[in-house]
């Protein structure tokens, strides 16, 4: 089964987070990962995955503008929804409230036909990181839940 990872970093704690979870995932499944800014929408339109992890750093409470723009987009091209979808998020500063964000964007633009209810959610100590004590636990039960939700 493919899976893609996208996500967009300013200060690489995303990136960390998205390529630790490849190196996970990537035992069982085809991973393909990318920064948003290195690939374009149709990269992901022909290469479909059976599941899109999409990765995005918090900025004052919101998730990354350029994430949004990319799936946006992405959106506009899918001739068919994607099987599956997860969220990631890094984040310095509390924002509970802002959990479904990403996964109202990717409904609201048609991006998978289910989204994993649970988030990858790793707290930074500070803004450019690095993670605070115990997220590689977080990031170790959610390939097992992505793994369990992709085969499913």
């Amino acid at each position: 089964m493919k899976i893609w990872i996208i996500y967009h970093t300013k200060h690489g704690n995303c990136e960390r987070v998205c390529e630790e979870l490849k190196s996970i995932l990537s035992g069982k499944f085809d991973v393909s990962s990318a920064d948003i800014t290195k690939i374009n929408p149709e990269d992901i339109a022909n290469d479909l995955p059976d599941l899109l992890i999409v990765g995005s750093r918090i900025i004052i409470g919101r998730p990354d503008k350029k994430v949004k723009k990319f799936v946006n987009k992405l959106g506009s091209i899918l001739q068919n929804p994607i099987s599956k979808a997860a969220t990631i998020y890094t984040h310095y500063l509390k924002w509970e409230s802002n959990y479904a964000k990403m996964a109202n964007l990717l409904e609201d633009n048609k991006i998978a036909n289910e989204i994993l209810p649970e988030i990858l959610n790793i707290k930074m100590i500070k803004m450019k990181g690095p993670a605070e004590p115990g997220q590689e636990n977080n990031i170790n039960e959610f390939a097992e839940k992505v793994s369990d939700f992709i085969e499913k």
